[in-house]
């Protein structure tokens, strides 16, 4: 019948087709095969060339498909991409490598990761092999000895380009505006180098994708703070230390609503510390030291996420306020070296995770608050060259390893115990009594400063 008929034609037609199938597969995995293969040894033969033109340094002895036909298990080496064996990363942070970046460096082409850091290597900015590096995301060549200024035309870095640490080495010149020609940059990391002239902060300011932005140790030209960088809404972390900057901490800069690290230290900065740096919801380090600071501390203090706080070595006056209690994951607390006057806040003692509180060189006075000792984590508390009066306690913590109260207006006789402490220095108060007679309590005990006291007895 015709039914059958057409039934018989059917199962020639698939076997035809299954066969088909299985010898076109074959070719495809011939071809992928073929494809990996010529992209791994192409890869590897790179790899080789770039050793070579290193010198072949001991560092890179992994380096040998005798010993190991598979470069992806190199030293350094990050392998992935659209075939097997291609090389997406290198990493050779420090090996002490030596000489100028290989030329060859960028005949890998799915290189998006380089990581040079913490070597010895010198030369310019290596424009000729890093301007060949079209898929490069990730560049890092801080701390070497690369000098010279930067080319101008640095916008030539891969469009992709969204990490660029260039720190910790002998860079000089200006900063090239053409840096706001990398729109995908995230980081940019200049600091330490010896970079003069005006930055490019209009430029900068254009970089809206910028989280990380740090310019400090470099001898700009003094100028104010940019009110252009308040556009740089993603800023998560902001250094601009040592930069010869002056005028205030800009107000516009509440507009950084996720900035997480600030320091803004060691400049020739004036006026009050702005309310927003005292409510901002997401800092967390906040480093104002060394500058010309002045104003009092604000009572209204909501900053909840602070964990480092430092203005030390400023002009401020004032009291430290109570409201300081709202810092509930502050550790470190430095306001030394300031105007401060008062006494030590009793609501300091409810901050459970400060370690380290220095106030030295104030006019602070009074007693401390008895429960300032009860601070789980307190590891530092130096409070030198201050007011204060009443007694020590008889105990101090196991966890307190370092206090300096000397040069205060403290009496009564000396702590009895000590076990945890390093390091204590009580010279120039009012202690009288003698010595502790069992100093087995102070078995950790490096430095002891007890001058100017009042103190009787024998030498235990």
């Amino acid at each position: 019948s015709i039914d059958r008929q057409e039934g018989a034609m059917v199962l020639p037609t698939k076997l035809i087709l299954s066969t088909i199938h299985l010898v076109l597969l074959g070719v495809l995995l011939l071809l992928a095969g073929t494809s990996s293969f010529q992209c791994s040894s192409v890869d590897q033969a790179t790899l080789l060339a770039i050793k070579k033109q290193w010198g072949n340094p001991w560092q890179l002895v992994s380096w040998d498909p005798v010993a190991n036909a598979d470069h992806c298990k190199w030293t350094g080496m990050v392998c992935g991409g659209g075939c097997s064996g291609a090389v997406t990363g290198i990493s050779l942070p420090r090996l002490n490598l030596t000489g100028k970046v290989p030329e060859s460096l960028c005949d890998l082409p799915s290189l998006s990761r380089l990581d040079l850091s913490y070597n010895n290597l010198t030369g310019g900015f290596p424009r000729g092999p890093l301007y060949n590096c079209s898929q490069l995301r990730f560049l890092d060549l801080s701390y070497n000895a690369f000098h010279g200024v930067l080319p101008h035309d640095i916008s030539r870095l891969s469009p992709a380009m969204e990490h660029l640490n260039l720190s910790t080495n002998y860079f000089s010149g200006t900063v090239p505006a053409a840096v706001a020609g990398l729109p995908a940059l995230r980081s940019l990391i200049l600091d330490k180098n010896q970079f003069t002239g005006a930055y490019p902060a209009a430029e900068i300011s254009k970089l809206a994708r910028l989280e990380k932005l740090t310019l400090a140790f470099n001898p700009f030209v003094p100028a104010p703070a940019p009110l252009e960088f308040s556009k740089l809404t993603n800023l998560s972390y902001l250094w601009m230390g040592d930069m010869n900057m002056t005028g205030e901490i800009p107000k516009a800069y509440s507009s950084l609503v996720n900035l997480q690290m600030m320091a803004i230290c060691e400049n020739n900065l004036t006026g009050e510390i702005p309310a927003w740096v005292w409510q901002h919801p997401k800092l967390k380090y906040v480093y104002l030291f060394t500058n010309g600071l002045t104003g009092k501390l604000p009572r209204k203090i909501t900053a909840v996420n602070l964990i480092e706080l430092d203005v030390s070595d400023n002009q401020l006056t004032g009291e430290i306020p109570e409201e300081i209690v709202n810092l509930k994951n502050l550790s470190i607390l430095f306001m030394y070296t300031n105007q401060l006057s008062g006494t030590i806040p009793a609501s300091i003692a409810m901050l459970p995770n400060l370690r380290d509180i220095r106030l030295f060189e104030n006019n602070l006075s009074g007693e401390l608050p008895a429960t300032l000792w009860s601070l789980p984590k307190l590891i530092i508390l130096d409070i030198l060259n201050n007011g204060f009066t009443g007694a020590l306690p008889t105990k101090i913590p196991e966890n307190i390893q370092w206090l300096d109260v000397g040069n205060n207006k403290f009496s009564g006789s000396l702590p009895t115990s000590a076990t945890g402490l390093l390091v204590f220095s009580a010279a120039n108060n009012l202690l009288s009594g003698e010595l502790p007679a069992d100093m087995s309590k102070f078995a950790k005990l490096t430095r002891l400063e007890l001058s100017g006291n009042q103190l009787t007895g024998a030498i235990p």
